[in-house]
């Protein structure tokens, strides 16, 4: 048996496990078990916080069909929460190496919500899939970022649509799929298809590339409100070349037990 807490950032969930126990195992079939909704407990992809020799914890990730990615923004909250009420970290500030480097994750009222320190926004020349335009932008893991009419955002169908564009040729990796529609200057509603999850309720690195695509285009200014069908979370970003990104959002328990698989 393996005991396991599962903890959710606006919706996009995610099972945790303790080094000591997962150590050595396989790490994606063990994703793939625990994370299907049916025979398994749920969720969109598993967290280990391990050991680092460059900041306080690593954050190992998996998605819910194995697959590693090198960020999850809602993740890196949860993880930063579960490791400080476990005394697995000094304090309420602290760094969390990734995929994509060291993250500092400043934790606020108990821990249910933080500052998380993103990095700089990188991008990529648009690109025209079935009709629409995309902006790439990186946050460390790949997204495709589309505005559209808020009646197309949501009568959308992601089934359709995402993997479309996740697994088109010109995105070799592979990439989120971010869908939104602009509301006023500061504020966004998104829905996101995340390469090797499917739909989710959230996605924190997700909502910043939005965020950042739109103040980059002139859509929206800092801070801004992203609205996704799990919660909310506030991006801002001063729309430098060298501006480090922030993104502030809640990280919740759900419960706890043990896996049988």
């Amino acid at each position: 048996m393996t005991e396991f807490t599962k903890m959710h950032g606006a919706g996009n969930d995610f099972l945790v496990f303790r080094w000591e126990e997962v150590r050595g195992r396989d790490l994606p079939e063990l994703a793939r078990r625990a994370c299907d909704r049916h025979f398994g407990v749920g969720a969109d992809g598993i967290l280990v916080p391990a050991p680092s020799r460059k900041a306080d914890l690593r954050m190992i990730y998996h998605n819910s069909d194995g697959s590693p990615s090198e960020m999850c923004g809602n993740g890196l909250r949860c993880l930063a929460r579960y490791a400080r009420d476990r005394n697995l970290v000094p304090s309420n500030a602290l760094t969390v190496e990734t995929g994509s480097g060291i993250h500092e994750v400043v934790l606020r009222d108990g821990g249910r919500l933080s500052r998380v320190e993103m990095g700089v926004p990188g991008f990529g020349p648009p690109v025209e899939l079935g009709g629409r335009r995309f902006l790439r932008v990186s946050m460390g893991n790949p997204h495709a970022v589309a505005f559209l009419t808020a009646e197309e955002v949501e009568s959308l169908n992601l089934r359709t649509a995402g993997p479309e564009v996740e697994h088109a040729p010109v995105f070799p990796d592979q990439t989120n799929v971010e869908f939104v529609h602009v509301r006023g200057p500061h504020e966004l509603r998104m829905r996101i298809w995340e390469r090797g999850a499917g739909e989710t309720l959230a996605s924190g690195s997700g909502s910043c590339a939005a965020a950042a695509a739109a103040i980059r285009e002139g859509l929206a200014s800092s801070p801004v409100r992203i609205i996704l069908d799990g919660g909310e979370v506030e991006v801002e970003w001063a729309g430098g070349a060298e501006d480090v990104l922030y993104m502030s959002g809640p990280a919740d328990y759900v419960c706890e037990g043990r896996l049988l698989l």
